[in-house]
């Protein structure tokens, strides 16, 4: 009985002390007009204005930020987030995206994913990235992708460039789909090195030549099997 009267007055106290502050701010006009938001790229602006209207004309003392905060982390686009109000009438939002290091085909359907292997969001017309982004496919190929990516940022970029498929095979190694559709088979054991190999083996072979090779098998990292067309 006790606990349940001392909640009830509490609950009084502390709704008088709300209605305090919003007559405190409406007079004296400290109420949320306005908002700056930074750091947008993908997120659309209307989708963050959306969260914050209905907070409008409201005290600026008594913004849930915490609620507001949360609602915004519901965009899987956002990796970090600062909110601070000016203690007047308007809010800060300083938003830090996720960048996609490629895009997942699965299902007949493409998917931006960041470095952890997370899906952040569907590839359309509207949002697609034209940054090279290479497409990955297969079981657990999202989760592995970092890794092959940062030994072929190694190489010189038009290397990266050319690389319009990743496939990963059997939760094991990758075959790489070039550009004139050229397959590479690399070793699951020294991906840099079987690269370089490729690498050295093109090196020694005249345009004409590579046009007509359709496979190059460089799982062995000793030797490299050619397939022609």
């Amino acid at each position: 009985v006790i606990i349940f009267y001392t909640y009830k007055n509490f609950l009084k106290i502390e709704n008088l002390l709300i209605s305090i502050i919003e007559n405190l701010s409406y007079n004296f006009n400290y109420t949320l007009q306005y908002y700056d938001i930074e750091g947008l790229n993908n997120i659309k602006e209307e989708e963050i204005t959306k969260i914050i209207k209905p907070y409008m004309n409201t005290s600026i003392f008594l913004l849930p930020l915490q609620n507001i905060s949360n609602s915004i982390f519901e965009n899987n686009w956002v990796k970090n987030l600062k909110l601070k109000i000016d203690y007047k009438n308007k809010i800060f939002i300083e938003i830090t995206e996720f960048i996609p290091i490629g895009i997942y085909f699965f299902n007949n359907n493409k998917y931006y994913f960041n470095s952890k292997g997370k899906i952040i969001d569907y590839v359309n017309s509207k949002n697609y990235n034209n940054n090279k982004l290479i497409t990955f496919v297969g079981e657990s190929s999202t989760i592995n992708a970092y890794s092959l990516l940062e030994i072929l940022h190694k190489f010189e970029k038009d290397f990266h460039k050319e690389i319009m498929l990743a496939t990963f095979i059997e939760n094991r190694r990758w075959n790489l789909l070039l550009e004139g559709n050229l397959l590479l088979k690399l070793s699951e054991i020294d991906m840099k090195q079987s690269i370089e190999n490729y690498i050295k083996l093109t090196n020694n072979l005249s345009y004409n030549n590579l046009i007509d090779v359709r496979m190059i098998d460089l799982r062995d990292l000793q030797k490299a099997v050619i397939e022609y067309k």
